[in-house]
């Protein structure tokens, strides 16, 4: 009886534990999908921008910067987690 529960405790251990990796990188996958899809409309809309002599930042490109930061800290934060 004693194997038993052992063996059951152990069993349930290994069947918990990949499930919470994997949701922890599952999160990891989804925030650096929105950092990489933020970063490349960032770039396509305000690459001009900045390209210009002197450079004439729009509030637009002004927001998803700021938009494109903040995706950047949840990814770290989130990796930090590890």
């Amino acid at each position: 009886m004693h194997f038993r529960l052992k063996f059951l405790s152990a069993a349930a251990l290994v069947t918990v534990f990949p499930i919470g990796c994997q949701s922890h990188q599952g999160k990891i996958d989804a925030l650096q999908k929105q950092y990489d899809d933020l970063a490349a409309q960032f770039h396509k809309d305000c690459s001009a921008e900045y390209l210009k002599v002197p450079p004439t930042i729009s509030q637009k490109c002004t927001d998803e910067d700021k938009q494109v930061q903040e995706a950047y800290k949840r990814l770290q934060n989130e990796k930090a987690k590890q």
